[in-house]
């Protein structure tokens, strides 16, 4: 006996199944192995790009010990002698069972979170790192700065000027930390003059009157409201306009955050310079009491330089002479560069400028203040060639250079920031839109409850469906539209056929829009037939012994009316049918009539398909009411006996028709609903 080697696989494409096995002739192969703890059966599903279409394939395999296919087992499937004719064989039973477990596609069931893992293509985890994770750039990296489309490289302006507006008018509710900072800033500057540099009336005369509009600046900027209750005489409007919280206003106006930022530092800066006046009003007894100072003597021999009641003594003892105060007023200039950068929010290049601007007028200040340049000469002394202006310059600059790298790095972030959210708020209206779209895409194929259960519910593995214990169904059709419809060069090969049946559609459509008729739901059109059904009322499952008995007792109590509301509402909405079809005639000279069949009783609801899901009913109801239409006549309402005596007693008027052959029903005795358009 001869073996051959094959490959075990089930497709979909019609392609020979083979198997790996080494099989005897003719023999029948089996799933399982004699002993089934060894071998399990793996069923595997791939899927293969065909024509641009995503088709299942499937694989069977057994596993014994890590092995992918156990010796003597397999699927049955004849001769497999090269040249022989390939017979077929019976399949194993087991193999049957493994077959019908695999199931069908559920309605929505593609749209789970990991079916949609599988679905998404990604070449690679950089991909995902790219588009996803935030780039790791350092402040010092300035490449970011010069590449943008929304930004401007140089200004860090945006582009789009409403951008820039809206950036710009934004609300600044953390102004009033920047405000605390710079007088937190200016504290520090104050202490540090106060414990080294003499008083006088120029230091408290700056200092006080300084400290104390920051305090109040401070005390506008955290104030979040101005009254505590509403007087009783006072009007709605009236209360809101005279309790906005100062603190509110200030956040949201950015010319009041500009001023109170210009005169804040404006202020810190001139603190920082202004109590040298103090020390060298006179130039040429400061450049005296230094040379004094430098040749070891007293200063008091030759009488009062400049403050008769600090500056004599102080003079005189050389390590504490003015010329120890220069470090101060650096320090103090440091710091007031220090008050203009705290301000994050304020734009980077009017800090810049102000703070060049600050330096430039201290620098200036001290070029006429000698003690600097002796200060200089004293303590420096590794450049001598080099003007102590440009020595304090370069710091100074530096420190510039440092608070300038700082403030274009936070304007970047804020600005960035502003932009991700403005996209991203877009990106959620266009979410919404299309969400809202969706929605109503959906609610057009399927009820709105059944919608709004796919749309929200997570479970969408069992198949949604609802019992009904008395529903309305409603065929309505116009027989006469075959004879219509033709395609010629004339009516652009059926173009215009269809164009008219769609105006003839849409009109029904309108009229289920009127809340006479909100208990009646479309099901769908066949050609020129109409479907609809009155009384599915939503979540009305009869599923559950208790929920049975509940809606038992609720339809023992209302049986009668809701069967008759709606029987009534089918009737009346094929009244209306008729009416607009009429108008139609008239418009479009064509006479076009409407054959209706109606029945009533217990139906099934669901929702049946997988790729293209369809809400529909069925039921012996159905099936019947499909029937009064298809052997009904042409402008008259077909109804079942039941459904006429529910009519008649009503105040409908019926008429008998007789005994009437319906197909797959037999014999049944039908009705004619009395209308304005029976004569017609």
């Amino acid at each position: 006996m001869e073996n051959c080697m094959a490959e075990v696989n089930i497709s979909t494409e019609g392609k020979p199944i083979e198997c790996s096995e080494p099989l005897n002739v003719g023999e029948e192969m089996s799933v399982c192995h004699e002993n089934p703890e060894q071998t399990k059966p793996i069923m595997k599903m791939e899927t293969e790009s065909l024509n641009g279409n995503a088709k299942p394939r499937f694989s069977i395999t057994s596993e014994r010990n890590n092995s992918l296919v156990d010796q003597g087992s397999g699927i049955g499937l004849g001769n497999a002698t090269p040249g022989g004719p390939p017979t077929r064989s019976r399949p194993s039973s087991k193999m049957t069972k493994y077959v019908e477990c695999w199931g069908a596609d559920k309605p929505f069931a593609n749209i789970a979170e990991s079916t949609l893992a599988k679905n998404i293509e990604l070449t690679s985890m950089d991909m995902i790192e790219t588009n996803l994770l935030p780039n790791r750039n350092s402040c010092l990296e300035c490449r970011k700065w010069l590449s943008g489309e929304d930004l401007h490289p140089a200004l860090l302006w945006f582009r789009n000027p409403v951008q820039e507006d809206e950036y710009r008018s934004q609300s600044d509710s953390e102004f009033r930390y920047y405000m605390a900072g710079a007088t937190i800033v200016f504290i520090g500057m104050c202490i540090m003059q106060l414990a080294t540099i003499p008083k006088g009336i120029i230091l408290y005369g700056t200092l006080g009157p300084t400290f104390i509009v920051l305090l109040v600046f401070v005390y506008l900027c955290w104030l979040e409201g101005c009254c505590s209750s509403k007087p009783a005489t006072d009007t709605p409007l009236e209360h809101i306009d005279s309790c906005v919280p100062p603190g509110r206003i200030v956040a949201d106006s950015r010319c009041l955050r500009i001023a109170i930022f210009l005169l804040t530092v404006t202020l810190i800066s001139a603190c920082a310079v202004v109590t040298v006046v103090d020390y060298e009003p006179l130039p040429n007894l400061v450049s005296n009491a230094t040379s004094l100072i430098l040749e070891g003597r007293n200063a008091s021999d030759y009488g009062e330089i400049n403050d008769p009641s600090n500056t004599t003594a102080l003079m005189g003892d050389p390590e504490n002479s003015i010329i120890e105060y220069v470090p101060t007023y650096l320090y103090g200039s440091a710091m007031s560069l220090c008050a203009i950068s705290v301000y994050l929010r304020i734009g980077f290049l009017l800090k810049l400028g102000l703070m060049v601007a600050s330096i430039i007028s201290h620098i200036y200040v001290y070029s006429y203040l000698k003690f600097f340049q002796d200060y200089h000469d004293t303590h420096d002394d590794k450049f001598p060639n080099i003007p102590f202006e440009i020595k304090t310059a370069l710091v100074l600059t530096v420190a510039i250079i440092l608070f300038h790298i700082l403030d274009r790095q936070i304007e970047f972030t804020s600005r960035t920031d502003f932009l991700w959210k403005a996209k991203l708020k877009v990106e959620q209206e266009e979410v919404e839109t299309m969400r809202g779209i969706n929605k109503i895409l959906l609610e057009n194929i399927l009820p709105a409850h059944v919608a709004e259960k796919f749309l929200t519910s997570r479970n969408t593995q069992d198949l949604y469906h609802e019992r009904y214990s008395c529903v309305g169904v409603m065929f309505a059709s116009i027989p006469n539209y075959k004879e219509f419809y033709d395609e010629s060069d004339v009516n652009k090969q059926g173009l215009e056929c269809l164009r008219l049946l769609n105006e003839i559609i849409c009109e029904f459509d309108k009229l289920l829009l009127k809340p006479k008729f909100s208990c009646i739901e479309k099901i769908k059109t066949i050609g020129s037939t109409y479907m609809l059904a009155s009384g599915l009322r939503p979540g009305k499952e009869n599923s559950g012994e208790a929920s049975r008995k509940e809606e038992y007792n609720i339809i023992a109590l209302e049986a009668s009316r809701k069967e008759e509301y709606n029987i009534i509402a089918l009737v009346d909405f094929a009244v209306l049918l008729m009416t607009n079809l009429d108008q139609i005639n008239r418009d479009s000279f064509q006479r076009f009539k409407l054959r209706v069949g109606i029945n009533h009783g217990p139906v099934i609801a669901g929702v049946v398909g997988a790729q293209k899901p369809q809400y529909d009913i069925w039921g012996n109801t159905v099936n019947v009411a499909s029937r009064m239409d298809s052997c009904g006549m042409m402008g008259r309402i077909q109804v079942t006996e039941d459904t006429a005596k529910i009519l008649m007693h009503t105040g409908y008027t019926c008429e008998c028709r007789g005994p009437t052959f319906v197909k797959g029903k037999g014999t049944l005795t039908t009705y004619f609903v009395k209308t304005q358009f029976d004569d017609k």
